[in-house]
């Protein structure tokens, strides 16, 4: 970790650069570390002298700090030399705590919570230098939250963003050199993806040429061109086969491809390519809860497009409402192959599943690693079976599915909506639990090492992002410019 230049007082200084002991130079020792730190407010987590983030809650202020340090060793806090000192904070601000020796320096951060901030608890450690961006901002009965938070492998928020427009969903971080973070809010009049450096900074929108795009899905493609879905009316459908009115509107699925220009260069839809009778079994529901348009006129969900993964010459696309996945050739549009729901032509075997009579219920991001296998989160839906995170293998020229991996929490009985389900690279599973209020990640044999709990949300999907993808340096100094506003 690089670190900043500490202004020290003079005689601190002078002691910092002095040279140390003749065997130092030749056992490498370590720099000093705090013994115990203490806040007034409430210091999360509890002090470890290997964590270095921390936040308080600044119930009031000014938050007042204590440490203790081994012999040798100088206590700073907020660059005076003292082991009890009390510190202004407002939300989003921070004070360093530093150990300071001959030896060098260990710098310990503690930022402010804003007082809306959401509840949450913490069990067990994840995978060290892994990021988890959430966004705990879905109604379980309690207010809506209006943040995307990046909490570290300890369960610390150590960056966060506040959307006054509404709750955020799905936020991601975007390849590049300059890390910047995508989300939409369900309040978005515009219906795009707001793309922001780490300093809150607004880059761009991501829009469909058109207008509005939906919420639940953006990717990157190889070339960097963005991918996206949108919900488009399709006018005068006869649903009298299904139980609805002879001229309804069907709200069809699409994917979007837009090039760094914001030109349509790919696109594709259910219409002609999925039946309608393939959601027979979401059908009580999608005829008897009509969805309101944006002219206040009805439209019916059978498909509700919630997914969408590039994998070289396919995409795969998510419908939630026929319980299916369905692999698209980009060149011609065709459906190669389709997993899970109500049976056509295009369907795969299940091999090795034991849910393999309906493998899927409602499920939710679809992602196709390297090795060309796919993961989803089933959220068994109306299955009478909690929700799992699964992983299979595709032969399309076998035409089937084979289940290799299948991850469930004890802890979580059932899924209406929502949930992802990512594979690290180390063989750990990231899971939201889809309209749960936990996040967890999993060992390969499915032993939880590290939950976090909300109180009241939970969040639309977690994603991982690996240390080499994200610096704690920048993730603080977002936060530090953020507050500055």
């Amino acid at each position: 970790m690089r670190l900043r230049r500490l202004l020290l007082p003079g005689v601190v200084a002078a002691a910092l650069l002095a040279p140390g002991p003749a065997g130092a130079r030749h056992a490498s020792p370590k720099p000093p570390r705090l013994a115990r730190l203490t806040a007034s407010d409430g210091l999360f987590p509890a002090f470890s002298p290997d964590v270095h983030d921390y936040v308080v809650r600044c119930a009031s202020a000014p938050v007042r700090f204590t440490t203790s340090v081994a012999a040798g060793t100088t206590s700073l806090i907020d660059g005076r030399a003292a082991h009890t000192a009390s510190v202004p904070l407002s939300p989003g601000r921070s004070a360093t705590i530093t150990g300071a020796s001959p030896l060098g320096a260990t710098v310990y951060h503690v930022r402010c919570l804003p007082p809306d901030f959401p509840q949450w608890t913490v069990t067990g450690h994840g995978t060290p230098g892994e990021w988890y961006i959430a966004t705990p901002s879905l109604s379980l009965g309690a207010s809506a939250s209006s943040y995307a938070v990046v909490f570290d492998s300890n369960g610390v928020p150590v960056w966060w963003l506040r959307d006054p427009d509404g709750p955020p969903i799905d936020a991601t971080l975007l390849p590049g050199r300059t890390p910047t973070i995508a989300y939409a809010t369900w309040a978005a009049p515009a219906g795009a993806f707001q793309v922001r450096r780490l300093d809150g900074t607004l880059v761009r929108d991501i829009v469909s040429p058109d207008g509005a795009i939906d919420v639940h899905e953006l990717q990157v493609a190889s070339n960097g061109d963005d991918v996206f879905l949108v919900y488009a009316p399709k006018t005068d459908v006869d649903l009298t086969p299904y139980g609805g009115p002879a001229d309804g509107t069907v709200l069809e699925g699409e994917i979007e491809e837009t090039n760094a220009a914001g030109k349509l260069v790919w696109s594709w839809s259910t219409d002609g390519h999925v039946g309608l009778d393939e959601s027979t079994r979401w059908l009580s529901s999608i005829v008897g809860t009509p969805v309101e348009l944006v002219d206040g006129s009805e439209g019916f969900d059978f498909f509700h497009a919630n997914a969408v993964s590039v994998d070289g010459g396919a995409m795969l696309l998510s419908l939630r409402q026929t319980d299916g996945v369905y692999a698209i050739d980009r060149a011609t549009g065709d459906v190669l192959w389709k997993l899970g729901g109500t049976p056509t032509a295009d369907s795969l075997t299940v091999v090795g599943d034991p849910d393999g009579a309906a493998p899927l219920g409602g499920q939710h991001d679809v992602r196709v690693l390297p090795d060309g296998t796919i993961t989803l989160f089933d959220d068994g839906t109306f299955l009478g079976r909690p929700p799992r995170a699964v992983r299979y293998r595709i032969d399309p020229v076998a035409r089937t599915a084979t289940l290799l991996e299948q991850i469930t929490d004890p802890t979580v009985t059932s899924s209406a909506c929502c949930g992802s389900a990512r594979r690290l690279a180390n063989g750990d599973w990231l899971v939201s639990w889809g309209g749960d209020p936990v996040v967890g990640e999993y060992a390969p044999d499915g032993t939880p090492v590290f939950r976090l709990t909300f109180d009241g949300l939970f969040s639309y999907r977690v994603e991982p992002v690996a240390a080499s993808g994200l610096t704690a340096d920048e993730l603080r100094a977002g936060m530090d410019a953020l507050a500055a506003r």
